[in-house]
C-alpha cells in the first residue's frame, strides 16, 4: 500500500475517500472543460455570423454535425487509451502504466492517421452527401477539411489531457484549455477580420489554439509527472496490452460518435432545404444543446475514471458504490435540467 501510495500524487484520490465528493470534484474541472472545449467552434460560429454574413455562417453550420463527428471521436480516442492507463495507475505499477501510455502513444497515433487519411479523400464526397448546398459547398469544404487533416491536433491534446486525468488530475488540462480558448478568441478575430481569411481563419485559429494547449500539455507532464514518461524500452508490443488499448480507444471512439454519427443523418436533412437561415438556426440551437448535455458527459467520464483505478486497486466495493451514486446523481441533475422543459409542457 505504501509503494502504491508514494505514486499517487495526483490532485484527487479516487481510490480513497468520500466517493460521491471525490467524483464531483474531479467531474468539476472536466465540465468547465468541456465547456471550454465547445467555445472553440461556438465562437467560431459567433465571430463568422457577426463579421461575415449569414452564408459564410451556414456553411459552417452545413459542416457542424461532422465537426462534432470528428472531435467525438479523437475525443474518445483519448479518452479510450487513458482507461488503460488509470487502470494502470490503479495497480500502483509504474512500469505497467509507462507501457500503457507508451502503447497510447503507437495505437493512438495509428488511428488518428487513418481516420485522418480517410476523412481528406472522403470528405468533400461526404459533403455532398449530407446535402451542402452547392452555393455553401466550397466555403464549408475549406472550412472542415482544415480541421479534419488536423486531427492529429486534436487528438494529441485529448491524449495528454487523458493521460493526466488517468493519474486523477483533472485541473490543469482545464487551465490549459481556458488559456487556448482565449487564443483562439484572439486569432478567430486577427484571422478573420484582419486577413480576411473567412471561415478558413477560424478553422486555422482552431487547430493553433488546440496545439498549443497539447504542446503545453506535453511540456507539463515532460516536467511535472514523471510516472507518464514512457522510455524505450516501454515500446516494446505487448499483444495483450495493445489488444486492450485498441478496444478501449476505438470503443470509447465509437460510443463517443453514435449520437454525433445521428446527427449528420439529421445534418442531411437540414442542408437539404436549402435555406442559410435555416441551417443558421439550427447550428445555434444544436450548441445551446450541447451545453445542456456536458454536464452528464463529465460526470460519466470521471466515473469511467475512478472505476479504472479502482478495478486496478481491486476495490470492487468502490466501484459499486460509485456507480449507485453516479446514477442518482445523473438522476438529480437530469430533473434540475429538464425542469424549465416541463413546465413550459405543462404550461401549454
Amino acid at each position: 500500500m505504501n509503494e502504491k501510495r508514494s505514486i499517487l500524487s495526483a490532485d484527487v484520490n479516487l481510490l480513497e475517500g468520500p466517493i460521491l465528493k471525490n467524483l464531483i470534484i474531479f467531474a468539476l474541472p472536466i465540465l468547465i472543460s468541456y465547456i471550454f472545449q465547445q467555445l472553440y467552434n461556438t465562437m467560431d460560429v459567433a465571430i463568422v455570423g457577426n463579421t461575415l454574413g449569414t452564408d459564410s455562417l451556414a456553411a459552417m453550420g452545413s459542416v457542424t454535425a461532422v465537426f462534432d463527428l470528428l472531435i467525438g471521436f479523437a475525443l474518445g480516442i483519448g479518452n479510450g487509451l487513458a482507461i488503460v492507463a488509470a487502470r494502470a495507475f490503479g495497480t500502483g505499477d509504474k512500469e505497467l502504466l509507462k507501457r500503457a501510455v507508451a502503447g497510447s502513444l503507437v495505437v493512438g497515433t495509428g488511428i488518428t492517421v487513418c481516420l485522418t487519411f480517410l476523412a481528406a479523400v472522403f470528405m468533400r464526397p461526404l459533403l455532398k452527401l449530407i446535402n451542402v448546398p452547392e452555393e455553401l459547398l466550397d466555403e464549408a469544404y475549406r472550412y472542415i477539411i482544415i480541421i479534419s487533416v488536423c486531427l492529429a491536433v486534436m487528438f494529441a491534446y485529448n491524449l495528454c489531457a487523458g493521460l493526466l486525468r488517468a493519474i486523477g488530475n483533472s485541473i490543469v488540462p482545464l487551465a490549459f484549455l481556458v488559456f487556448s480558448s482565449l487564443l483562439n478568441i484572439a486569432l478567430d478575430l486577427l484571422l478573420i477580420t484582419r486577413f480576411g481569411m473567412g471561415v478558413a481563419g477560424a478553422a486555422v485559429a482552431t487547430v493553433i489554439a488546440q496545439g498549443v494547449s497539447a504542446v503545453m500539455c506535453v511540456i507539463y507532464i515532460l516536467k511535472k509527472t514523471e510516472i507518464l514518461v514512457p522510455e524505450r524500452k516501454h515500446f516494446y508490443v505487448d499483444k495483450d496490452l495493445y489488444a486492450d488499448l485498441l478496444g478501449q480507444g476505438l470503443s470509447m471512439a465509437f460510443m463517443s460518435s453514435i449520437v454525433n454519427a445521428g446527427s449528420v443523418i439529421l445534418q442531411s436533412g437540414i442542408n437539404g432545404l436549402s435555406d442559410p437561415y435555416i441551417i443558421a438556426a439550427h447550428t445555434a440551437s444544436r450548441k445551446i444543446f450541447m451545453l445542456f448535455n456536458l454536464p452528464f458527459i463529465s460526470i460519466s467520464l470521471a466515473a469511467a475514471t475512478f472505476v479504472s483505478q479502482n478495478k486496478g486497486a481491486g476495490r470492487v466495493d468502490r466501484i459499486r458504490r460509485c456507480m449507485k451514486e453516479t446514477y442518482m446523481f445523473t438522476i438529480l441533475v437530469s430533473v434540475v435540467v429538464n425542469e424549465p422543459s416541463f413546465l413550459g409542457i405543462l404550461k401549454v
